[in-house]
């Protein structure tokens, strides 16, 4: 049978349990990198043309499902965002939990510099920004919770990837 103590322990589980997922994500320290260690996980060399290069990285950027806001070929910098948004499922459990949803998702914003050095040999070098968004409390809107750049290595390698792809698909496309 059902008591309503036995109704508030499951709900008090259920609130600790989500606080120490949410909560641990904050708690994990990020390693220290130095600068050098930082251009090595975001920048790439390229064995292609600078129009090549920079029209490819477009591409996979659009792909990905990024909207591209800025691009100066001239200057070589592309700029872009996406938005991911926390499931609906999510958002109506913590605001059923708390009264107010806490993590409504996260934006990134990538900037791009598409660098030629020499006619067969383009650099490329990304950032990325992420945003949290959500509320602080039920009696706040939505705003920007927590902000940092992103330095992952597998990220970094995946996206070099897939411009690698499509440099090679682009050049076999002019022969």
């Amino acid at each position: 049978m059902i008591t309503k103590d036995n109704l508030k322990a499951v709900f008090s589980l259920t609130f600790i349990i989500t606080i120490c997922f949410i909560g641990n994500e904050a708690c994990t320290p990020e390693p220290k990198l130095s600068p050098m260690q930082i251009r090595q996980i975001t920048t790439r060399l390229f064995d292609s043309d600078y129009e090549t290069v920079f029209r490819a990285t477009i591409t996979v950027l659009q792909d990905q499902g990024y909207i591209i806001k800025n691009t100066d070929m001239d200057s070589g910098l592309i700029v872009a965002s996406i938005d991911k948004e926390t499931s609906a499922g999510s958002q109506l459990f913590q605001a059923l939990m708390f009264g107010y949803v806490a993590n409504k998702g996260k934006e990134y914003e990538l900037s791009c510099m598409v660098n030629k050095l020499s006619e067969k040999s383009t650099e490329i070098r990304l950032n990325i920004h992420e945003t949290k968004y959500g509320q602080v409390s039920a009696l706040s809107g939505s705003s920007k919770i927590n902000a940092k750049q992103i330095y992952d290595q597998k990220l970094f390698n995946a996206l070099f990837n897939e411009i690698d792809v499509e440099v090679k698909r682009r050049e076999a496309m002019k022969k």
